[in-house]
């Protein structure tokens, strides 16, 4: 496999980005509420005690449907802030939407309170984590933002993770470009519109 040059990698983001701010609002919405009632309704969603969400800003797949029917179940819903000087993230448990305030990045987060700190990589095997991304394919890799949050995460996470995408930035195998790398981690599920994916 060609390693892709970090020139290459901005190349294909930027690409990837202005795909996603191609796309037609009304595509956005449709395939954003087919994607949060696919998720509503798997296994890994119902029976997961804690939810470790993201809260989605300008086209990314919207989460915050997803996040309000998991506090409606009951559900422990914690969402990340950026932890400064690292690639890594704290997560803080929430009650509601209303707890977030623009952060890294301008992304909202919750705030930084050791009462509500959730320690994510002693989270029971069922926890869900909802993973963003540019881009996934069918094998559960994905092309991020380029900051490597992610990556660092889900190394250390013991439960499920889901990648959430539509339909159109769903390919078969992120290889072909040269767009993975060793310390990629690949998400155990992915959800589009259209399926729900096990990843092998």
């Amino acid at each position: 496999m060609r390693p892709m040059g970090t020139e290459e990698k901005k190349q294909l983001r930027a690409e990837a980005r202005a795909r996603h701010e191609e796309l037609s609002a009304a595509y956005r919405a449709q395939a954003d509420t087919a994607i949060a009632a696919r998720v509503a309704a798997s296994d890994a969603f119902a029976t997961s005690p804690l939810v470790l969400a993201y809260c989605s800003v300008g086209s990314e797949v919207d989460t915050h449907a997803l996040i309000r029917e998991a506090l409606r179940r009951g559900k422990v819903v914690a969402l990340p802030r950026v932890v400064p000087g690292t690639r890594t993230m704290a997560w803080h448990a929430i009650g509601s939407l209303a707890d977030v305030t623009p952060g890294f990045a301008g992304i909202p987060e919750p705030a930084d309170n050791d009462a509500t700190r959730i320690d994510a990589a002693s989270a029971d095997a069922r926890a869900l984590a909802l993973v963003p991304g540019l881009i996934f394919d069918t094998r559960g890799f994905r092309l991020g933002y380029g900051g490597g949050f992610y990556d660092t995460f889900l190394a250390t996470f013991p439960g499920r993770s889901l990648g959430l995408i539509r339909e159109r930035q769903l390919i078969d195998d992120l290889g072909k470009y040269g767009a993975q790398e060793p310390f990629d981690r690949p998400v155990g599920l992915v959800a589009s519109e259209g399926k729900l994916l096990t990843v092998p």
